[in-house]
């Protein structure tokens, strides 16, 4: 059932793009936040979230990797559900990581007010959607984490990216509580951001891989 999805050269190429879609997304997202942290040192990385980068100085490169980061992010729903087919609560999964990815448009398109600021209605649509884009984020991997256990294809990274999905957990708990105490919630996300990040960039690497093989099978 699950070869007959890149049984020919040219589903195979589509889903080797997709996945460098994804890769590319994801990694300009990690670079932009990383170098914000030196282009805007005002804001503090400990307390503050990555969302303030888009209000002010530099706010166009936050704005693009919002945008980046949603595209590798459907590029790789799109390649998972062509390639590892989902089912049930997996599929359920795949759904919430398309969420995921319309959350990032919504955050582009209105950006977060700094504190201290006056409220806004696109402030208050980025604090609304921020918390419900990343609880779908966090419950749709831990729900495609827990598939890959039964395609063959994909069970080499079943351990590693199960132990990310689980690791979110916590973590996204924990910059709730940081949120409600009003200390800390910038470490949390960012904590979020990296171990997210990386679930995303070996799980489209193995998309990749998968294509790769397919076309390689074929020629031998």
């Amino acid at each position: 059932m699950q070869a007959d999805m890149t049984s020919s050269p040219k589903a195979e190429k589509y889903l080797a793009i997709l996945a460098m879609v994804a890769i590319l997304g994801t990694a300009y997202f990690v670079v932009v936040i990383a170098a914000m942290h030196f282009l805007r040192p005002d804001i503090s990385a400990v307390q503050r979230p990555t969302s303030e980068y888009a209000v002010g100085s530099f706010g166009y490169l936050m704005t693009s990797a919002f945008i980046s980061l949603s595209l590798g992010s459907w590029a790789l729903v799109i390649g998972l559900h062509r390639d590892y087919r989902p089912q049930g609560l997996h599929r359920v999964g795949l759904g919430l990581l398309g969420v995921w990815g319309v959350g990032l448009l919504i955050a582009a398109m209105f950006p977060i007010d700094l504190d201290g600021a006056p409220t806004t209605l696109a402030g208050t649509i980025h604090s609304i959607n921020g918390p419900l884009t990343f609880l779908s984020l966090v419950v749709g991997i831990n729900l495609v984490s827990r598939g890959f256990r039964q395609r063959e294809n994909w069970r080499p990274i079943y351990r590693f990216a199960s132990v990310l999905a689980l690791l979110m957990i916590p973590v996204f708990v924990a910059g709730g509580a940081a949120v409600a105490r009003e200390s800390g919630a910038g470490i949390a996300q960012r904590v979020l951001i990296l171990t997210f990040a990386t679930w995303f960039l070996i799980t489209s690497a193995r998309l990749r891989a998968n294509a790769t093989r397919a076309v390689l099978d074929r020629a031998t």
